[in-house]
């Protein structure tokens, strides 16, 4: 006769456990929770390498003073001189100085005295710049920089930019409208666009799209209606851009960040987003992003900086305001000036 157990009897029955078997478990518990911790460091530090670096060049360099003595540190602009010709002397396009003043508004943190200001009065002139190659050429670069717009100023057609031409030439080129073919230039401005006043890229390159013009006008690819410009005030605009390598992919990078925070990185595969013909809309439900092909010439390389100011549509008799300070040009993240307080 097989015996039967009722479901009281079923309940009842012990089964003997191991004194040190509840301590497996909390062994085994731990370890699981230390594995996920450790997934999730790694995540988040993977994500980090992508984004924003853990220090920057300016952390060493209280004020930045000193920081042209950094070996990553490839050239600086900080405007410290008694006149406004030892400063154009570093640059080798010079145009509009008439509208060009030292002025003694810095930011903040900054250890100088001095900042350049441009002013832009309508009617006369559509702007001025300062350009320089940045030689022998470079596959990655660092640009910073500190810009405050007067609270009236303008909005303004095209702003501050870096980029390589093949041959290097000791003069900013043309080319609006017109897609670069991958051996002669690319070029990415960083850009307060428009009316709108809000940051974003404007860059040109051969894997450019087309307008609906049919014409290949620079980029766009943040679209971020909140990421309004703060007039009158300094802001810390930082630019990173890297060379595809080999000069068959499209691996080339791009990076934003503003006031040390960062704002965009783009590169083959992140970050997903849409394309509305010559605009990238960020989103998470979209395809990844295909990354730059920036050339197809090995001699093509980052090799020049134009500090620009550019207005076109304003009022006859209206002063604009735009003041630089402190640019830097490294190999590596440099990131806001570190106050000289503290010290």
């Amino acid at each position: 006769m097989v015996a039967r157990l009722t479901l009281d009897q079923l309940v009842g029955v012990r089964v003997p456990i191991p004194q040190f078997f509840p301590f497996i478990l909390k062994i085994r518990f731990v370890s699981l929770i230390f594995i996920l911790c450790v997934i999730s460091i790694r995540h988040a530090e993977a994500e980090e390498s992508q984004s924003r670096p853990k220090w920057g060049i300016a952390d060493k360099y209280r004020g930045d003073k000193g920081i042209d003595k950094d070996p990553n540190v490839i050239f600086i602009e900080n405007f410290e001189d008694s006149s406004l010709d030892a400063v154009t002397s570093r640059w080798e396009s010079i145009k509009s100085t008439e509208m060009m003043s030292l002025s003694t508004d810095t930011p903040e943190a900054s250890g100088g005295k001095h900042s350049l200001l441009m002013t832009h009065i309508g009617g006369q002139g559509t702007g001025g710049h300062l350009y320089r190659r940045l030689s022998p050429g470079y596959e990655q670069l660092y640009v910073r920089f500190y810009v405050k717009f007067a609270p009236d100023c303008y909005p303004i057609h095209h702003f501050f930019h870096v980029g390589g031409y093949n041959p290097p030439t000791p003069w900013p080129q043309g080319g609006a409208g017109i897609r670069p073919t991958g051996h002669e230039r690319f070029s990415t401005g960083i850009e307060p666009h428009g009316e709108k006043w809000r940051w974003d890229f404007y860059s040109y390159w051969m894997g450019m799209r087309s307008s609906p013009d049919k014409k290949s006008w620079g980029h766009d690819f943040i679209n971020d209606e909140n990421l309004k410009v703060e007039r009158g005030q300094w802001t810390c605009i930082e630019l990173m851009m890297k060379m595809n390598d080999p000069i068959t992919e499209t691996n080339g990078e791009m990076a934003l960040w503003i006031d040390g925070r960062i704002i965009s990185h783009l590169g083959k595969g992140f970050p997903k987003g849409k394309w509305i013909w010559d605009s990238f809309y960020p989103n998470p439900n979209g395809a990844p992003f295909e990354g730059f092909q920036w050339r197809n010439d090995q001699n093509l390389n980052l090799n020049y900086l134009w500090v620009l100011l550019y207005i076109t549509k304003t009022p006859p008799g209206h002063i604009s305001k735009v003041w630089f300070d402190d640019i830097v040009v490294a190999r590596k993240y440099i990131g806001p000036i570190v106050s000289l307080e503290g010290e």
